[in-house]
């Protein structure tokens, strides 16, 4: 376990993630079903879930209708055509086996698919995906033919979404409607040297991603109660997100959204029977996936977490009369055939919707010293929302600083959701006068802070997070490979800036290479969000490297080496955040630290800083606008005072004061030298 763990929070600097700072609930809490029973109405009412997934498309009912896969019913063109029709918040999706065939049209397909919507169906999906994880499928006899083999079977699938997608972006009656794909069930991109990623998800980017609205991924951990098991949950799915998002930027110059249409964790060990402590079990994940997807909120289409409805299909004499492993509702009593007088009583996978249910607002900014502590921060007027999950697989202490927050502090209610791998769930809901400090969070543990102000929050500072991407990814780790960013913009009030750096290797090479941007030497942490990976054939994951903002120039330079070969850097992006006025230069000002700084203008040779807490800052530098160190103090912990000489030796202008702390405390003072 790292040392105690410290999130801060700074409530009135509104936070942007391109030009979207609000919440948009409908893009994340959303059920994997389309029901509208009883329950399920009660359900979307009382939790405000919005988007559903069901299995039911063109190609099914066409098959239903002529009794063969691959022939399609002849309609005339409806009195309506030209009307643009109403899209459902769905997803509509089809099981391969319904859908394609090595030896029927695409074209034909895709002509269907668009006279269905048009003048058969009376609803049409917000997003149509054709095929449900179709290449995972690609070996069965059913999909082949005369010369087919399983590449060429994938090669085709992609082809077919490509055509749908293309027809239906070709008929303006359906303009709202988007084509999603392809639904990618095992995004195991690093595989034989990323030979995975280039035979399909690559693949399918080339043949069909210019006609897509989004691309469909599937993101689940593997949980096994009987020992360890491989999880994409922090660094792996973060670096599989990234390789797209860079492969659309570098293919077509922009980075198409993502369409997560199931998420969450596979159980394993449990035996074949339902039990509550067992479907719980996915809640871990979903909590985990869902806070990195919320940091991507302006690259998502949308997301679904792989919670469904009762699953009636399921309950038969061939499944022992058992609930589906997914389900949201289960009969109360187990084991017997369903009847209409089944009492239904809701699974633990409500703790997930529990937990998130008031959960709204714009961001706020938030900086944690660990990235395990998975964090992320709204304001709502007078409530603060704090979230907080632990991705490690130990306990983890954990304090939570407010900045520049309102004083008249009314209450803190506090949802925490501890999931057990041999024992019920415990979820807590309660409220107190304050927050507990520090909270203990078990690993997977997940918990929402809602504090109530007397007032509302007011935001007196904006930042605002962009990513630049390079058209580089899968270079290969040999000597020195080099990744520029050009047109970044660092604003006049200074920032923070990290690279995205994502790698694949096997697990005896290195995963600390020496990296400069722009000649400055940038320092290497030695964690990342989630664990080692070592179930895995090979290390797959994105690392967060922090970068000084006053190293950060319009041009940028990253060089990356690292002390041994072989494997790949997959993805390099550059995140910069910048703050919109001066007033809040870091995240917490002289004040919160209790710094004071003078003179602001220098003309005197001397500058001099008063420490009130001491032993938070170990380093004193002083910068030039062009990111070069002109002045550098180290400060000893007991130090309450601090003089820089010589100042008359600067050149005149402006200069930028930096406080750092071992614990990530940062401390930004602008200054004029005159």
């Amino acid at each position: 376990m790292f040392a105690q763990v410290s999130v801060k929070i700074a409530p009135k600097i509104k936070r942007y993630l391109g030009d979207e700072s609000e919440l948009d609930r409908k893009k994340y809490f959303n059920f994997h079903s389309t029901s509208n029973d009883a329950e399920a109405s009660a359900f979307r009412a009382e939790y405000g879930v919005v988007y559903g997934r069901g299995f039911w498309a063109p190609f099914s009912d066409g098959a239903n209708r002529t009794g063969t896969v691959g022939v399609y019913p002849n309609y005339t063109p409806g009195t309506n055509n030209s009307a643009v029709r109403t899209a459902r918040p769905v997803v509509a999706t089809e099981h391969p086996g319904n859908v394609y065939r090595w030896d029927v049209s695409k074209e034909d397909a895709a002509k269907w698919a668009v006279e269905y919507y048009l003048d058969v169906s009376n609803s049409v999906p917000e997003f149509f995906e054709p095929m449900n994880e179709p290449f995972v499928h690609s070996d069965e006899d059913q999909f082949h033919g005369t010369g087919s083999t399983d590449q060429l079977v994938r090669e085709g699938m992609a082809d077919w979404f490509g055509a749908i997608g293309q027809e239906v972006h070709n008929t303006p009656q359906l303009a709202n409607m988007k084509v999603v794909g392809y639904s990618s069930a095992w995004p195991s991109v690093e595989l034989w040297d990323f030979g995975h990623w280039n035979t399909r998800m690559k693949m399918f980017m080339d043949r069909a991603g210019e006609h897509m609205d989004a691309f469909a991924t599937h993101l689940y951990d593997g949980i096994n109660v009987t020992g360890a098991d491989s999880k994409r949950s922090g660094s792996n799915s973060e670096a599989i997100l990234d390789l797209i998002e860079t492969y659309s930027y570098a293919k077509w110059g922009i980075v198409k959204p993502h369409a997560i249409t199931e998420y969450g964790g596979i159980e394993k060990g449990y035996g074949d029977d339902y039990s509550d402590i067992r479907s719980v079990q996915t809640i871990r994940s979903i909590n985990h996936i869902l806070i990195n997807l919320l940091e991507r909120q302006n690259n998502m289409a949308l997301s679904i977490p792989f919670i469904g409805d009762k699953a009636l299909w399921h309950i038969t004499a061939a499944n022992n009369y058992q609930p589906y492993g997914s389900v949201l509702w289960r009969p109360k009593v187990l084991g017997v055939p369903v009847t209409a007088n089944t009492e239904w009583v809701l699974t633990p996978r409500i703790h997930f919707f529990d937990l998130w249910k008031e959960v709204k607002g714009n961001r706020v900014y938030y900086r944690t010293t660990n990235p395990d502590i998975q964090t992320q921060a709204f304001v709502d007027q007078n409530k603060l929302y704090v979230i907080l999950s632990n991705l490690d697989e130990q306990n983890e202490d954990v304090t939570v600083k407010l900045f520049e927050g309102n004083t008249d502090l009314q209450s803190v209610r506090i949802k925490r959701l501890k999931i057990y791998s041999n024992s019920a769930p415990v979820y807590t809901d309660q409220t107190q006068s304050d927050a507990d400090d520090p909270f203990t969070l078990i690993p997977d543990e997940t918990v929402v802070l809602e504090y109530t102000y007397g007032s509302n929050l007011e935001f007196t500072n904006s930042i605002m997070s962009k990513k630049y991407y390079t058209t580089q990814h899968l270079e290969t780790i040999n000597g020195s490979k080099t990744f520029n960013f050009n047109g970044v913009e660092t604003g006049i009030s200074g920032g923070f800036a990290k690279l995205r750096m994502s790698i694949g290797r096997k697990h005896n090479k290195s995963k600390k290479p020496i990296i400069t941007l722009n000649g400055n030497s940038i320092t290497m942490p030695v964690n990342w969000a989630g664990g080692d990976q070592s179930s895995r054939d090979d290390f797959f994951g994105m690392i967060e490297v922090p970068v000084p903002f006053e190293y950060l120039q319009d041009n940028n330079e990253v060089t990356v080496l690292f002390p041994d070969t072989e494997g790949r850097i997959s993805s390099m992006i550059l995140q910069v955040e910048t703050l919109e006025n001066q007033s809040y230069v870091g995240i917490g000002k002289g004040k919160e630290y209790e710094i004071d700084v003078y003179p602001t203008l220098v003309d005197n040779g001397w500058l001099k800083i008063k420490l009130k807490q001491t032993g938070v800052f170990n380093t004193a530098e002083l910068y030039s606008l062009s990111g070069l160190v002109v002045k550098r103090k180290n400060i000893v912990p007991e130090q309450s005072e601090l003089m820089i000489n010589d100042m008359d030796n600067l050149s005149r202008g402006v200069y930028i004061l930096k406080l750092s702390g071992a614990n990530g405390d940062l401390f930004t003072h602008k200054l004029m030298v005159n």
